[in-house]
């Protein structure tokens, strides 16, 4: 599913028009930060230089009204019942937390505005700090599947599921990872060999109330924000019902090559255990999900190239992706 962000003038109108539902004055100005899954502006006042939220713009087709509006009641049970922090919505003028905002072409855009908060992403690099992130962000993870065990409204919502098939199956959210630029047969048929292994332990590991249920799903570095000894949460738009197990994976998004790894995959699961329980049967398919983590954003990339990160992210991506791979089909094949 590609994004269709070629005409940044379209954004940057629905975000203005966006900004005036609100009460933020009509001063309010919005500025584009990045293109992703969605356009995501910075609303601010540029007399008192006060931030005053972050607008979302959904493009077309990729949530319903209602997968929406389960993400939004999700962000309030966690605000009213964990002691995490997360980016509350805001609600508009006319006290809904979800707007749909017209082009005049006929197409309809969804627009949530969450609260700005202060912080700044892990760094791997930063050696001195960045495990005891992870201690916390493995803390924070199981605070959030905790709470959607205990609430009861959680499997009546409206989330897809991250499950093989649409992870890197024939009817992935993100696209086929066989689409990217310049893979070659040799890289297609090693990838695809890990893909019936994952497909395999995956049906092995199974389904329970232990292993599989609500998470955020994008728990990569971009979506927290380190303010001193917190951690905070940002960015539930890939929210949906999947194993446990894929929110560690996706907390080393982009960086699953790297040397440090060991040791942040160590830290979340002790920071995790003091919540709930990381078994040794989770702890077997680690590898199994970051490999498959891995080529969702194969096919993410692939997918998304109009999107801002993925031109610096696509540099010798395919060359760390076969890596990880030959080292998961010498442990699994």
């Amino acid at each position: 599913m590609g994004t269709n962000f070629e005409n940044i003038e379209l954004f940057d109108r629905i975000a203005l028009q966006a900004t005036k539902l609100y009460d933020f004055g009509p001063q309010a100005q919005a500025r584009l930060l990045v293109l992703s899954e969605n356009a995501t502006y910075l609303v601010s006042d540029p007399v008192s230089g006060d931030k005053l939220g972050v607008l979302r713009i959904g493009r077309p087709g990729y949530h319903t009204l209602e997968e929406y509006q389960s993400e939004i009641a999700w962000l309030r049970q966690i605000n009213d019942y964990t002691p995490l922090i997360v980016a509350n919505p805001i609600p508009a003028s006319d006290g809904s937390y979800i707007q749909q905002v017209d082009d005049g072409a006929g197409n309809s855009f969804v627009c949530i505005v969450t609260e700005f908060l202060e912080g700044n992403a892990p760094d791997e690099e930063d050696l001195e700090h960045v495990v005891d992130q992870f201690r916390l962000l493995g803390q924070t993870t199981a605070y959030l599947q905790r709470q959607t065990t205990i609430w009861n409204k959680t499997k009546d919502l409206s989330r897809w599921h991250w499950d093989f098939e649409h992870v890197i199956g024939e009817n992935a959210v993100w696209g086929r990872w066989q689409d990217f630029p310049g893979i070659t047969p040799e890289e297609e048929a090693q990838l695809g060999a890990c893909a019936a292994i994952i497909k395999r332990r995956l049906e092995r590991y199974g389904v329970t109330p232990d292993n599989y249920g609500l998470i955020h799903a994008d728990l990569r570095q971009a979506n927290i924000l380190v303010d001193g000894d917190q951690i905070k949460v940002i960015d539930f738009d890939d929210c949906g019902f999947g194993w446990h197990v894929q929110d560690l994976a996706s907390a080393i998004s982009f960086i699953e090559h790297k040397e440090i790894v060991p040791d942040l995959v160590n830290a979340w699961i002790e920071g995790y255990r003091k919540v709930l329980p990381f078994t040794d049967t989770d702890f077997m398919e680690i590898d199994t999900f970051i490999m498959m983590r891995r080529m969702q954003l194969t096919a993410w990339l692939a997918s998304h190239m109009d999107s801002d990160p993925v031109k610096e992210l696509s540099i010798g991506w395919m060359e760390g992706t076969m890596g990880l791979a030959l080292r998961f089909l010498r442990l699994f094949g």
